[in-house]
């Protein structure tokens, strides 16, 4: 029988990411298919991302309410989705280090890799720890969308809607906590 933890994952990395296969093979990103495919994860990642953080008011909402059950599931796709964009990136890069260093907004996207991976494996091993630095990831996360921003060559109307969700959650929980 089908369990019922692996469905989401399922959903959310496993469904996105045989479109993005598939789509290499039928020559839908062209032949530079491997910039495309790195920006496509880097897009998938935010993306679920704030749905994670959107998850929380959904609950409200009849339909919508189902994805507030897996937020667990949805983080983690989106920092699979996010080390796939970092591991992509650091093949096509010959210095990572210089890279992150000289462009200001690759080192934002990195310092919010870094609070995924550190919440990824707190997750399942350092419960404590998790729930000691699970709050920091809203403000990490407009790094992520100031590094989307920055990293088209256009300013791209999906960067500032993802821009726009994350600093109003921010100021929403700002002006809670006040």
């Amino acid at each position: 029988m089908f369990n019922k933890k692996v469905f989401p994952y399922i959903i959310f990395f496993v469904s996105p990411l045989v479109l993005v296969i598939i789509g290499v093979f039928i020559g839908y990103f062209g032949v530079e298919f491997s910039t495309e495919v790195l920006h496509i994860f880097g897009r998938i990642s935010i993306w679920l991302l704030v749905l994670m953080l959107l998850s929380k008011y959904f609950i409200k909402i009849p339909l919508l309410s189902i994805i507030s059950k897996y937020k667990k599931e949805i983080g983690i796709s989106s920092f699979l989705f996010a080390l796939l964009h970092i591991l992509l990136y650091a093949f096509s890069t010959n210095n990572l280090v210089y890279e992150i260093l000289q462009r200001r907004y690759i080192l934002l996207g990195f310092l919010l890799f870094a609070l995924m991976f550190f919440m990824f494996i707190s997750s399942f091993f350092y419960k404590k720890i998790f729930f000691k630095i699970s709050p920091l990831i809203l403000p990490f996360s407009l790094l992520g969308a100031i590094h989307y921003l920055f990293s088209t060559k256009i300013v791209s109307l999906y960067a500032l809607i993802v821009f726009g969700i994350l600093f109003i959650l921010l100021c929403m929980k700002i002006y809670k906590n006040a």
